[in-house]
């Protein structure tokens, strides 16, 4: 069961503690996002690797729109010279990155071209890049089978919307071509106690609207979502504030939904693994089954606490 935790890089002594303590709980990788307001990317990226000696870094996700592809292609480039096989580059069409300055997300095929010339540019060097493409639908996850070697699903963890980002991958993969790893993304919060753990349930909507406005705003396509949720989903969804996006607190987005606790549960249950340290790793363990990998976004205010409880549940000494 290979596992990221999601970090915001909120300072630098902050993202060494979380890659230290990562690695130390057991954790396969530390994904780093790229959101305004933040420390910059590829600083933290360095940060992290620096600190560890296992850890697989990688972008969970940068853009092709705030950054040039050859910024992107020289800081991939660096840090695989420096840390072979221990940097991922994981890129979207952008969401809050470029939403929150007025900016449009990538087209399909700019972010298609944008993979080619990153992977090329880097090849070229003697670095081995591995490039993942976020995708929520089919369309994303066509291109990532053209031109990715991975994608991160923003799906939640739904058995059917994961295979179908597998599928709609594997229907554009090249013969010869290795198999196109598929990351579930879900929220993790691990709590001591029956209260605790409804007390966190509580605290995780606002991230669980966040993730699943990224997955159906667009579409609900091949995403299973309960038909007669669909509108409501829709209609709400057009009201959303990307200034609150994956915020905690009683901000717009998280109380979206307040007049239907049903729809709460429903994102929180599909977005979300929160309990117990044993029924998380068991919920993790079932979603496992269906990817090659999982990114777990913790609650960045209890990060430390989190890490201490992801590596009880993992049983590392």
């Amino acid at each position: 069961m290979r596992l990221c935790a999601n970090w915001l890089p909120l300072s630098t002594e902050m993202t060494r503690e979380v890659a230290i303590r990562g690695e130390a709980a057991g954790l396969w990788g530390l994904g780093i996002g790229d959101s305004p307001h933040y420390g910059e990317l590829y600083s933290a990226c360095t940060t992290a690797l620096a600190a560890t000696s296992s850890l697989v870094v990688s972008t969970s996700v940068t853009n092709p729109v705030t950054r040039h592809w050859s910024v992107h292609a020289s800081a991939t480039r660096s840090l695989l010279q420096a840390h072979p096989g221990r940097f991922r580059l994981g890129v979207g069409r952008g969401d809050s990155a470029v939403h929150t300055f007025g900016l449009r997300p990538a087209p399909l095929r700019d972010l298609e071209a944008f993979a080619v010339q990153v992977s090329d540019e880097v090849t070229s060097s003697g670095a081995e890049p591995f490039v993942l493409l976020a995708a929520s639908g089919p369309a994303t996850s066509r291109v990532a089978g053209r031109v990715a070697d991975g994608v991160i699903a923003g799906v939640g963890a739904d058995p059917v919307a994961l295979s179908m980002v597998r599928d709609s991958a594997a229907s554009t993969r090249a013969a010869g071509r290795p198999t196109v790893e598929v990351w579930a993304s879900v929220r993790l919060a691990i709590g001591r106690d029956a209260s605790e753990v409804e007390q966190l349930r509580r605290r995780l909507v606002p991230r669980a609207v966040s993730a699943s406005h990224f997955a159906f705003a667009s579409t609900f396509e091949g995403k299973n979502v309960p038909a007669e949720l669909a509108p409501v989903l829709a209609e709400r969804y057009a009201g959303y504030d990307y200034g609150s996006h994956g915020r905690s607190g009683k901000t717009s987005n998280a109380t979206m939904f307040a007049d239907r606790p049903d729809i709460e549960d429903y994102l929180v249950n599909r977005f979300a693994v929160v309990g117990t340290r044993e029924q998380c790793r068991q919920r993790l363990e079932e979603i496992s089954q269906h990817v090659d990998g999982i990114y777990l976004s913790l609650l960045f205010e209890d990060a430390f606490e989190q890490l201490t409880r992801i590596g009880e549940m993992l049983g590392t000494p």
